[in-house]
């Protein structure tokens, strides 16, 4: 039986309406003004002081009458995913997480708003 680990989440950090609309707003400019999250990233939501990034991705078998999904999948053919999360800590730092397939979020890396966006542009094995 494997033995139970505790995963490290940083508490995040209460955001007022201004805060989340400026955050926002960086994170959807930096998303449109790079080549690879351009293509990506359909959405951007901000909860609970974490920005979620979502991009979309094509169902096997949206075509087959017989499929039955568990969730409505957008366009009949596509389902959405989370792609990144970032949390606003204190001091102008937040952390970049990765959602491992049993839902569980893992902290990468720690740095700036726009530290944290361009870990995720840069090439590494989890964000394709």
């Amino acid at each position: 039986m494997p033995k139970k680990v505790w995963m490290y989440s940083p508490k995040p950090k209460k955001l007022n309406d201004a805060e989340k609309l400026h955050l926002k707003r960086k994170v959807q400019e930096f998303i449109q003004n790079s080549k690879k999250l351009s293509v990506t990233i359909n959405r951007v939501e901000i909860r609970a002081g974490r920005i979620y990034l979502y991009h979309l991705v094509e169902q096997f078998g949206w075509d087959d009458p017989r499929s039955k999904f568990i969730f409505p999948l957008i366009d009949g053919k596509y389902a959405e995913f989370p792609y990144a999360r970032v949390t606003s800590l204190q001091n102008g730092i937040y952390s970049l997480g990765w959602q491992k397939h049993n839902r569980q979020w893992i902290e990468l890396f720690e740095d700036t708003l726009m530290g944290c966006l361009e870990y995720i542009v840069e090439d590494n094995a989890f964000f394709y």
